[in-house]
């Protein structure tokens, strides 16, 4: 059996996108859903909008994946063991599609992953990701951190395939998420103390845009339907210059 999965705390603005371009490849889709950030940080005082609730989430996940969703409940307190309990929850799966809420994949590259890992000899396959900033018109194309997305149960070692690109829309949201997440961040002792939020985020910079620093995060115009599937057209975002 191959399946999906997204470990998910929040995630409303791409979280049905992000399944709808992989559940035509999978045979099961599993939420692994956590009420409190399993980041190793929280966030006392800080209420999320009605639009982050379980409630909504589930709803937007079940259009999406339909009768292939599975939605699991958990209290993890550390990301890497909220994902690596789909290995336990579904230990006979062949092959494992890793999705982040916040990651949109071209139309047929989850197929064209799958076939290429089942075929090679390796555990785990780092895949390119562009990254995109405040728009989706521009976008960190040359980030040079391949995460694993595709996973072969049983076997050890990593990869890398080169196919097109997955879309990563983390910098894509809005401002009142991008503080949520950052609140909230596995890094967030790693993050930049030089005013990033005003002098990079709020002012909309183009040059050297990552919270923690990137030489590789300059953003550069693209023309977004050469790398979005065609569906990304009717999102709220899809016209906007900023997104706020």
């Amino acid at each position: 059996m191959i399946i999906g999965y997204t470990a998910l705390h929040y995630g409303s603005p791409y979280l049905s996108y992000a399944i709808r371009s992989i559940i035509d490849a999978v045979d099961m889709y599993f939420i692994l859903y956590a009420a409190q950030p399993s980041h190793g940080t929280r966030v006392n005082g800080y209420t999320l909008p009605d639009s982050e609730s379980r409630y909504n989430l589930y709803l937007q996940a079940n259009e999406a994946a339909g009768d292939k969703l599975a939605w699991i409940d958990g209290d993890w307190t550390a990301e890497g063991v909220q994902r690596d309990s789909i290995h336990t929850i579904c230990p006979n799966a062949e092959a494992v599609l890793v999705l982040d809420y916040d990651e949109i994949w071209q139309a047929g590259v989850a197929r064209e992953v799958i076939e290429l890992a089942l075929a090679g000899d390796k555990w785990g396959y780092r895949m390119n990701m562009i990254h995109y900033w405040r728009s989706f018109r521009r976008a960190v194309l040359h980030d040079p951190a391949y995460p694993v997305r595709v996973i072969v149960p049983g076997r050890t070692g990593e990869g890398y395939l080169h196919t097109a690109p997955i879309n990563h829309m983390g910098y894509a949201i809005p401002t009142w998420l991008l503080d949520y997440k950052l609140a909230v961040h596995g890094h967030v002792g790693q993050l930049r103390h030089d005013g990033w939020r005003e002098n990079k985020w709020l002012a909309n910079a183009q040059q050297d845009c990552h919270p923690i620093g990137s030489e590789y995060w300059n953003p550069e115009t693209i023309e977004p339907i050469d790398y979005l599937p065609s569906f990304m057209q009717n999102h709220p975002y899809w016209t906007k210059e900023i997104i706020e």
